[in-house]
């Protein structure tokens, strides 16, 4: 067993990787607002967010569908979200035509111009991901992407619509727990903007 002080040394330097990450963010407060009206004006205008994650993103993207659908912190109607990743059995049967074309093949099913999408996208970047933001933009609809610091294959491919919360870390753990972070600002902003 390890020393009890070691370990709280561990949870502090957790604790500051986090805060030192956050902190080198200011210019994320703006884009959060922008984010949050993006997703709002979508869902103001009868659309609907699809909503992705990759890895263990996934279930970052799970949660902010959730928290939509359901409720972030306050009892209210439920807002039309999918995430692309939830239906394991639609997941396998694109993954049997092309691993790659899973996010892509379901946008271009389920999207229209009035919807937005939000990707979550950790460390790297793969190419189902790719594939997803360009055909988000055939059908001109809006990118949220939530990203880390060595995923900077994104960033290149949003246009002037498109907003990127980019978290200034390398550390996939630090990178998932901003991500959080940021995908409950989101859930407080578009609640307000919505409901008041």
């Amino acid at each position: 067993m390890q020393d009890k002080g070691v370990l709280e040394e561990c949870v502090a330097m957790r604790i500051a990787k986090a805060t030192e990450a956050m902190q080198q963010c200011p210019e994320l407060t703006p884009l959060l607002v922008k984010a949050s009206s993006t997703i709002a004006n979508a869902l103001l205008n009868d659309g609907k967010i699809l909503a992705l994650g990759t890895g263990s993103s996934t279930a970052l993207a799970q949660i902010f569908s959730a928290q939509l659908m359901n409720k972030f912190e306050r009892d209210r109607p439920g807002l039309p979200v999918i995430a692309l990743s939830a239906d394991t059995v639609m997941m396998s049967s694109l993954d049997d035509q092309s691993t790659s074309g899973q996010y892509a093949r379901q946008i271009k099913a389920l999207g229209k111009a009035a919807d937005c999408l939000m990707v979550v996208s950790g460390i790297e970047t793969r190419r189902n991901v790719i594939q997803a933001i360009n055909s988000a933009h055939e059908l001109e609809l809006p990118v949220i992407a939530l990203t880390g610091c060595s995923n900077g294959e994104i960033g290149p491919l949003l246009n002037y619509r498109d907003i990127e919360l980019r978290v200034d870390s390398d550390h996939p753990a630090t990178v998932r727990e901003q991500h959080l972070f940021l995908i409950h600002c989101l859930g407080e902003l578009i609640d307000r903007q919505i409901f008041g």
